[in-house]
């Protein structure tokens, strides 16, 4: 059996270099999407996803995107992609800043 799971969670966390980004805690949004050859819950990946953010406060984007696939892949060993975008919209006005990571195992 084949799964696809497209989710989209927006939270607050800890995550930035700046002295600022690493005291209060901002508005991020994570899209992530991926596909396995076993089931996928996506009410657990959520959680999981939002937990980890919130546990590490990555101080780069980029760091947090490697971690989140890392991880996946040894959580979900039949994971044959994954895509994540996290953004944070309110660092620069008028504007929405972020990273994306994606990879077919």
């Amino acid at each position: 059996m084949q799964s696809y799971i497209k989710i989209k969670i927006t939270f607050k966390c800890i995550i930035g270099l700046l002295d600022f980004e690493r005291k209060k805690k901002q508005k991020i949004i994570v899209k992530f999407r991926a596909k396995s050859d076993e089931f996928l819950d996506y009410a657990e990946i959520s959680e999981w996803i939002k937990k980890s953010y919130k546990k590490h406060q990555f101080k780069t984007i980029e760091e947090s995107l490697e971690f989140i696939v890392v991880n996946f892949k040894d959580k979900y060993k039949k994971a044959t992609y994954v895509k994540i975008v996290t953004c944070k919209p309110r660092i620069i006005k008028h504007a929405k800043v972020g990273a994306i990571l994606e990879k077919f195992f």
